[in-house]
């Protein structure tokens, strides 16, 4: 399996150097700066683990809702909690590398993820509320800007109080 992955991970890599070429021949100083973001291997596969974790959540939700017929909140919660289980374990296990010694660290690990989580979550939604509901701006656009900044948050708490390298 991890053969399987490291081949998909080095056609993906070489598109996007590829890629990125083709934009440095358009404007040199941003193909210079992709190149610099597409090096942060961290974050980029911190994004690339945020994405399975969207289609993670949606596919969940798709299933509880449609194929179960469970009510939206519930499908909805049902479909974050599966997400945040697996973007716990993709991130630990792929972005952030960390190591846990024993089960009441890693408790305190997930538990943090979790909870940090569930900040980031009320966050969003106190941001639509107040752009929507206040404001009156456009929902689904809204939708992507408290999404960008739910990201942004979910990073940075990750890397700075959940996925803590140790000394």
């Amino acid at each position: 399996m991890k053969n399987i992955l490291s081949a998909i991970w080095r056609g993906i890599d070489a598109l996007a150097r590829a890629v990125i070429r083709l934009i440095g021949k358009l404007s040199p100083k941003l193909g210079g700066l992709c190149e610099s973001l597409w090096n942060n291997t961290e974050l980029v596969t911190y994004l690339f683990a945020g994405v399975a974790t969207t289609v993670v959540n949606y596919v969940v939700y798709c299933l509880v809702r449609f194929g179960l017929g469970v009510s939206l909140e519930l499908s909805n919660i049902c479909a974050w909690v599966v997400a945040v289980a697996f973007g716990y374990a993709v991130n630990k296990a792929f972005v952030f590398h960390t190591h846990c010694d024993g089960a009441l660290e890693l408790l305190r690990e997930a538990g943090g993820f979790f909870a940090m989580r569930l900040v980031s979550l009320g966050a969003e939604i106190l941001l639509l509320k107040l752009f929507v509901q206040v404001l009156g701006l456009n929902e689904p656009v809204m939708k992507l800007v408290t999404n960008i900044v739910v990201i942004i948050l979910n990073y940075v708490f990750s890397k700075l109080f959940i996925f803590k390298k140790k000394a």
